[in-house]
């Protein structure tokens, strides 16, 4: 399988080609994924069906984890994506399965694509966004950055007067990551529900957007802040009225 050839390149040349006992349990967890995959749809699910099936990725994200430190690495964001999606089913069932990007007609790569350039048209370098699926994206930066992209979301708008949650309260001054990942989730409220921003085990910060949020920031940081400063008048220096305008003090 396709797959399993990628893994086997990802934890080395020690992965056994098959085990008796593994695999079929693992083919077993392949055809009922697609069982539920092709009953799936967005009036069917449940918030059992979507409790279970989140289990289901945590679990065995956490299982293929054990396979060696990149791949840890690489599926640390699950967690995090599964808890957002737990919160957004407890606050509104509905919307545990969206048909497409909600409050948003733009593709999910479009999105992606612009808040790519967004981020990189404020020097925040070194970025990850990643497109889990039509109704999150994330993004993944060091603490610095992560902490620059607080501020900037702040400045740009005006936070909803609040006390931050009990979790991001405990998180400011425990470290420069815990501080970066509660300022840019109190930055984030201000951008739609269902947002979240979370310390990885790489020290790095990640953060959750719904597609409108994600479309409401990239917009944010393509605005240019408007200037609080008096504007100059022109001044004139013995010139008649048909010289009105002309600024010649430079």
């Amino acid at each position: 399988m396709p797959a399993s050839r990628g893994l086997a390149v990802l934890v080395g040349r020690d992965m056994k080609h098959s085990n008796p006992l593994l695999d079929p349990l693992a083919e077993g967890a392949v055809i009922a994924v697609c069982a539920l995959a092709d009953a799936a749809g967005p009036d069917r699910w449940s918030s059992g069906a979507v409790e279970d099936a989140a289990t289901a990725l945590e679990v065995l994200a956490g299982a293929l984890a054990d396979l060696s430190p990149e791949a840890a690495e690489l599926l640390e964001v699950v967690p995090a994506a599964v808890a957002a999606l737990r919160e957004r089913v407890e606050r509104a069932p509905a919307a545990a399965a969206p048909s497409g990007p909600a409050g948003c007609g733009e593709d999910p790569a479009v999105l992606s694509t612009g808040l790519r350039r967004a981020l990189a048209g404020h020097s925040l370098a070194g970025h990850r966004v990643h497109q889990l699926g039509p109704a999150l994206l994330t993004i993944t930066l060091d603490a610095a950055h992560a902490q620059a992209l607080a501020v900037l979301l702040a400045a740009r708008r005006e936070l909803p007067r609040q006390a931050p949650a009990a979790e991001d309260e405990l998180r400011w001054g425990a470290g420069p990551a815990e501080t970066a990942a509660a300022s840019l989730a109190v930055a984030l409220v201000a951008y739609g529900p269902g947002t979240y921003a979370r310390v990885l085990a790489s020290g790095h910060v990640t953060a959750g957007l719904t597609p409108t949020a994600t479309q409401q920031v990239t917009d944010a940081l393509n605005t240019r802040p408007v200037s609080t400063a008096p504007p100059t008048r022109a001044r004139r220096r013995g010139l008649g009225h048909g010289w009105k305008g002309i600024d010649v003090g430079r």
